[in-house]
């Protein structure tokens, strides 16, 4: 059965394969074996070279050899930087024109698309720096939907600089933007976080999932401490007492997250 390539293959990644293949074969692993002699029936397995193993990862992909299997990942990855060059362009150019609504709905792609997208705009740091700071004007806006996604751009745009400009939005008078600044702080997913948060924002966010007026908001809090390994005496308090079903869960998953736990 031909195994299906990643849309986004690594050679590296299937060098490692091939490595890894010859190292079982030599050991005489059976399920290695037996995917030798698959292809290869008549190989031996102690004696596998790495140019023999590197046939048997490609015939497994469907490639008629390595160096098949190579060009078309070589061939893959060059329309993948088209894309990006694509992608950081237009991104460039609406942040330039102002234009957060077109921004933030051209924002929604894949995660793999926007970092390598994000990697080629950080080459002109110039334009970039503009970049990050058009996302930053638009958590002034009055329009919340805007504020909200702005937010979510610092998530993964954000670095220590923009920070600062995140945490009023921890107090906005609309509880999705709340919420979402306290993700962006917290969470190291995406984005450049520092190792433990700043004093005045674990803070707020230890206030807010104790004291914030919407259910919603409280969960996210807890997942915030989580995401930043913080607050464990806390969130003990409220995964064994907190009134709302969904704290108390999202507590017992943030300790789980939380080195101080134990």
């Amino acid at each position: 059965m031909t195994l299906p390539l990643p849309s986004r293959p690594s050679l590296a990644r299937l060098r490692d394969q091939a490595r890894a293949l010859q190292r079982a074969c030599r050991a005489r692993e059976p399920a290695a074996l037996r995917r030798l002699a698959a292809i290869f029936p008549d190989a031996a397995g102690e004696t596998l070279a790495l140019a023999k193993a590197q046939s048997v990862v490609a015939r497994e992909y469907g490639f008629a050899s390595w160096p098949r299997l190579k060009a078309h990942v070589e061939a893959t990855m060059v329309r993948v930087l088209s894309d990006a060059e694509v992608l950081a362009e237009r991104w460039l150019g609406l942040a330039e024109a102002g234009d957060l609504v077109a921004l933030n709905r051209s924002l929604a792609v894949g995660k793999g698309r926007l970092e390598a997208a994000r990697d080629l705009m950080r080459r002109d740091l110039v334009r970039y720096q503009g970049f990050v700071q058009a996302i930053i004007g638009g958590l002034a806006d009055r329009r919340a939907r805007i504020r909200f996604e702005c937010a979510h751009d610092l998530d993964i745009f954000g670095d220590a600089a923009s920070r600062p400009y995140l945490v009023p939005l921890m107090e906005d008078p609309v509880p999705r933007v709340r919420w979402m600044a306290m993700h962006a702080l917290s969470c190291h997913a995406c984005g450049e976080k520092p190792d433990a948060l700043e004093a005045e924002v674990g803070a707020r966010i230890a206030r807010a999932a104790v004291h914030d007026p919407s259910s919603k908001v409280r969960r996210h809090a807890v997942v915030a401490l989580g995401l930043a390994g913080a607050g464990a005496e806390l969130l003990r308090d409220l995964a064994a007492s907190d009134t709302d079903s969904k704290v108390r869960r999202n507590a017992e998953w943030a300790l789980s997250q939380t080195p101080r736990s134990g």
